[in-house]
């Protein structure tokens, strides 16, 4: 991809929409094109929040971990998507670790220079809160989701919180990676699956799950549908 590539895709990011392409232009100029490998480390918990950052190629994942407890995953992002924005206002850093799932690229964006022109622009902030709250929205599910549920009602909660237009989920990570999302091992994720694909409620055409009965799915995550195996 290009560099033109890369900047068309931060233009049609959530964070820049609705903005006046001359400002996205202004805040191009203030950025750097940072290139990383599988597997690299772009920030850890707890560094100091300096930089937010567009995600213009590749994966990355967030997560938390430490004091001995088990790595839990709380998202995926995809070209277009922002992140670090937390650490940019958190006097503590950021929040949790991001890491590159492949070979990726991202704008970065200085803290200062953002939390500057989120003060003074209101079509910036507004964007900034909606994404904020969206986040805070995910992990809300997450928490319910591995606090209340069965691992049937889980994942049909996942699938409709990120069903796309079409009636589809694509999943652009690992069945691993998924069970990590909803609190569970690959092997209960593969029998919720079988469960779900039973009730004729899902059906998989790889990389995606099509919902075929939202009902279903819905009763599950409301508790009316038995969802034991």
């Amino acid at each position: 991809m290009t560099q033109d590539d890369f900047n068309g895709i931060v233009k049609a990011a959530p964070f820049f929409r609705g903005l006046d392409p001359q400002d996205i232009e202004t805040f191009l100029q203030i950025a750097v094109l940072k290139r990383f490998q599988p597997g690299q480390v772009i920030f850890n918990r707890g560094d100091p929040g300096n930089a937010l950052y567009v995600l213009v190629e590749g994966r990355v994942r967030v997560f938390v971990s430490g004091n001995g407890t088990k790595e839990q995953l709380l998202r995926v992002l995809l070209p277009g998507d922002s992140f670090g924005e937390a650490g940019v206002f958190l006097e503590h850093g950021y929040p949790s670790t991001a890491q590159t799932l492949d070979k990726a690229a991202a704008y970065s964006f200085p803290g200062d220079r953002i939390r500057r022109q989120v003060a003074e622009h209101s079509g910036l902030s507004g964007n900034f809160l909606r994404i904020l709250a969206l986040k805070l929205a995910d992990f809300a599910h997450l928490f319910e989701s591995r606090t209340i549920k069965e691992a049937p009602a889980r994942l049909a909660s996942f699938i409709l919180n990120r069903e796309e237009v079409s009636g589809r989920v694509k999943l652009n990570f690992s069945k691993g990676q998924l069970a990590s999302f909803i609190g569970t091992s690959p092997e209960t994720v593969s029998r919720a699956l079988t469960f779900l694909k039973g009730k004729k409620a899902i059906m998989e055409e790889k990389p995606y799950i099509v919902i075929l009965n939202r009902d279903i799915l819905n009763s599950l995550v409301q508790g009316t549908l038995r969802d034991t195996h």
